[in-house]
């Protein structure tokens, strides 16, 4: 219980220290699925390609997953139509037909601002290719190794509403979307060290961009 708290903990802070403004509704692009029409006893096969034949199956998903993000990319093969999804710092390919959109965001009010609070900061990063993100109370701050370096301004932090471990964060940058989705894990490996870190998560840069990594709470300020 302890560790799920520390995720509403970082969301509480964020909250504390932005202005009081009306609560804000996650944008179309924010959506969540979870895992439906698989056994209790069965598992749902992410691939590298869409369709089975032909394809590796590169991470089998429990039946009753959640926290699955859509990249928007699709293909029909015969009747089905597979999906291109990240889950748990992996991409792949999934039949359709078993996701379902689950989790509506929740909406709630910032608290009164205050003052002379330590900053918490999400300090995000991944690989192949190299990428970073840091989740502010104000900013998220992103950098990709072959891409732009910008910052946007945070638009919306929400929690979901029937699993207090994902949450959402984002903001844009003209017309692009830049949204981060948390999520509390046993543990997440960057794949380079040995250094296992309490959170997953996976954003979407600029509207059309998927990068998956892990993530860790920092305090500044102390």
């Amino acid at each position: 219980m302890k560790q799920v708290l520390v995720l509403v903990a970082v969301l509480l802070a964020l909250s504390l220290l932005a202005p009081a403004r009306p609560a804000l509704a996650a944008p179309a692009e924010a959506r969540i699925y979870s895992v439906v029409h698989v056994a209790p006893d069965d598992k749902l096969n992410m691939r590298d390609r869409a369709g089975v034949e032909g394809s590796k199956v590169v991470a089998s998903i429990p039946h009753n997953a959640k926290g699955i993000l859509l990249s928007g990319e699709q293909q029909q093969v015969g009747s089905s139509t597979w999906v291109k999804i990240a889950w748990s710092g992996q991409r792949g390919w999934v039949n359709k037909y078993y996701l379902l959109e689950d989790v509506q965001t929740s909406n709630y009010e910032p608290g009164t601002p205050r003052r002379n609070d330590p900053g918490v900061v999400m300090a995000c990063r991944g690989t192949e290719p190299f990428w970073s993100i840091r989740i502010s109370e104000k900013q998220m701050a992103v950098e990709l190794a072959d891409g732009p370096k910008f910052s946007v301004d945070v638009s919306f932090r929400q929690r979901s509403l029937n699993n207090t471990r994902i949450a959402v964060v984002g903001g844009r940058r003209g017309n692009a979307l830049t949204s981060a989705f948390l999520e509390k894990v046993e543990r997440c490996s960057d794949g380079m060290s040995d250094r296992n870190y309490p959170y997953a998560i996976t954003a979407v840069v600029n509207s059309y961009r998927v990068v998956s990594g892990c993530c860790s709470v920092n305090e500044e300020g102390r």
